[in-house]
């Protein structure tokens, strides 16, 4: 609306100017558009509407890893969501945009942890009321297990938004009743005994297993069975400020936790869901031993699947050599690692940009870190990274300007700085595979000796581990451009041409035969050397096969197609570069 008033005003005013040819009105006219357009961009950025001309943080890192957030419901609800009764009111009106932009799975805040599912009262009121002592011996180990209104909100959420779920968490020492250890789940009872605890851990998990698989079937990808059982420096067990241990009289109860989630996510039909050990302090080695000390033997039993780091890290540690050493040392007890509370604190509400800088340059590290050993691309196991809150204003680490986002959504030097390690890593990744299969007998002497020493650099700064003073995005960027450059430049040796077919723009020819059984030829060109992707799709927009995913230099291309995989039927082909895409149908009619 303000800029179609713009529109016409501008319009009117210029005509009335123009037919009087006065100067001066001219003038004030263009000083008054310019304060028009000063306060109107100033609204904009005042608004916490969010920025969707930057690239979704779950794309860029689609063949890396899943991209979440760990926050409540009352920070993504949108107003055309069901309400649930008794669920909190919605704080952030743009926190669902947010979160459905840039990612694509998240974690319940505080809503699953056992203070807010296990019902005390109500389970204590049941074990006064029962009139036998048969009735009392069964309620006292079947404690009453109720969703709060807000997790039933947020798994409605996700589940609408096509969301994978971790969820958070089982068994924990803090925010847990110390009336769920008690005989008749009041504060004075008896402590229960070792086997009369299992049996109440038993039901309990089973509850909670149930009431996901009854209404949110196969959404969670993961749950933390335990959290936070080791001890920070020493790496010893947590015992007496742990009502779980002091009651078992050992660390027991994490195995048996960890039997007793596998059963029933076997018995409900729920084995997608990923059982984790999750911990802060994950880079303290010490920390790092004893996890591996609990987790070895819960691995080696096949009921542990992965570990997860919290990382609420500082703005300068932990540097990418201790992070790197916790990671290898959790490499030899589980299937894959989550990143599962992530955020880089400045330690100030109003940082300089010299220290969102430096921010930004401990988020590019632990990224590239990440990245580099990411489970989708097969170069490790971190399976997810989840961000902690959703901006500055909602997070665990408040007036601490700990997120990628400011409190308003707009995106921080952080986010730009991840960015641009997902994408330059991967593509630096690509032409140095690429690079590695040139020939030096193709090429003139001096063309070779250039390029082979961009390559070595540019090796090394793909293998560096990078800091809060050394900037990894800047780097991965330079030494993509740098290579590419010097591939281009490569001079062949036969008759002193460059390696680059002079192509004017892109192309992708329609496949031949059409319709086609089982096999059909696509020919494609490009006019510049670039990473491409040639995949195709059904008709619902699913990926059922990738043709080609890397890079190429600049030429004409032809590539075969076999459909033998897939059902007679309507497919298309896109062709996708950095700067262009283009799609085509075609038909397997078998």
């Amino acid at each position: 609306m303000i800029i179609l008033f713009l529109n016409n005003f501008i319009n009117k005013k210029i005509m009335r100017m123009f037919c009087f040819n006065n100067v001066k009105k001219i003038s004030i006219f263009f000083i008054f558009l310019f304060q028009f357009l000063f306060l109107y961009n100033q609204s904009i950025a005042q608004s916490d509407t969010i920025e969707t001309n930057v690239p979704p943080l779950k794309d860029v890192f689609v063949n890396d890893f899943s991209i979440g957030c760990l926050l409540s419901y009352r920070h993504i609800g949108f107003s055309t969501d069901e309400i649930v009764p008794g669920q909190s009111p919605v704080v952030s009106q743009n926190g669902g945009n947010l979160i459905k932009y840039h990612m694509n799975c998240m974690s319940p805040g505080n809503n699953m942890k056992p203070q807010y599912t296990l019902d005390i009262n109500s389970s204590a009121a049941a074990y006064k009321s029962a009139t036998t002592q048969e009735a009392k011996d069964s309620i006292d180990v079947h404690p009453i297990v109720k969703f709060p209104p807000d997790l039933i909100a947020q798994l409605n959420w996700a589940k609408r938004q096509n969301f994978g779920f971790r969820g958070h968490t089982l068994v924990w020492h803090s925010q847990t009743p110390v009336e769920f250890f008690r005989s008749g789940y009041t504060s004075t009872g008896q402590r229960l005994s070792k086997e009369k605890m299992i049996q109440r851990m038993d039901n309990y998990i089973k509850e909670i297993i149930r009431l996901i698989h009854e209404s949110w079937p196969n959404l969670l990808i993961a749950m933390d069975v335990v959290n936070e059982a080791i001890n920070d420096n020493t790496g010893t067990d947590r015992t007496t400020d742990s009502e779980w241990y002091i009651t078992f009289g050992d660390n027991s109860y994490i195995m048996k936790a960890f039997e007793i989630t596998r059963k029933y996510t076997i018995q409900y039909g729920e084995t997608q869901m990923k059982l984790y050990y999750n911990d802060y302090n994950t880079h303290n080695p010490n920390k790092a031993d004893g996890i591996v000390r609990i987790c070895k033997p819960i691995y080696q039993a096949g009921l542990l699947d992965g570990i997860g780091m919290q990382e609420h890290d500082d703005i300068s540690y932990p540097t990418a050599e201790a992070w790197i050493a916790s990671y290898n040392k959790f490499d030899s007890v589980c299937k894959e690692m989550s990143v599962t509370e992530l955020d880089v604190t400045t330690g100030s509400a109003n940082p300089s940009s010299q220290l969102l800088n430096t921010q930004a340059n401990q988020y590019a590290m632990l990224f590239k870190c990440f990245v580099e050993r990411s489970y989708k691309s097969g170069r490790g196991k971190i399976i997810n990274v989840s961000k902690d809150g959703l901006n500055d204003q909602y997070t665990f680490k408040t007036n601490q300007s700990s997120s990628l986002w400011t409190s308003l959504n707009k995106c921080k030097p952080a986010f730009y700085a991840v960015v641009d390690v997902g994408i330059y890593f991967n593509k630096l990744d690509s032409l140095i595979n690429y690079a590695k299969k040139l020939e030096e007998k193709d090429y003139t002497r001096s063309s070779w000796s250039l390029f082979q020493s961009v390559l070595s650099n540019s090796i090394n700064i793909k293998q560096k581990n990078y800091s809060s003073s050394v900037s990894a995005s800047s780097s991965l960027k330079d030494a993509y451009e740098n290579l590419l450059n010097a591939i281009n430049n490569l001079t062949k040796a036969t008759n002193n041409i460059k390696n680059n077919i002079e192509l004017s723009e892109y192309s992708l020819s329609q496949n031949y035969p059409n319709p086609f059984n089982p096999s059909t030829k696509i020919e494609y060109s490009i006019p510049k050397s670039t990473n491409i992707s040639l995949k195709v799709y059904n008709t619902l927009g699913e990926e059922v096969a990738v043709i080609f995913n890397g890079f190429r230099v600049a030429g004409k291309y032809t590539v075969n197609f076999d459909g033998s995989n897939l059902p007679s039927g309507v497919y298309y082909y896109r062709l996708i570069t950095d700067d262009y895409n283009i799609t085509r149908k075609f038909v397997l009619l078998k």
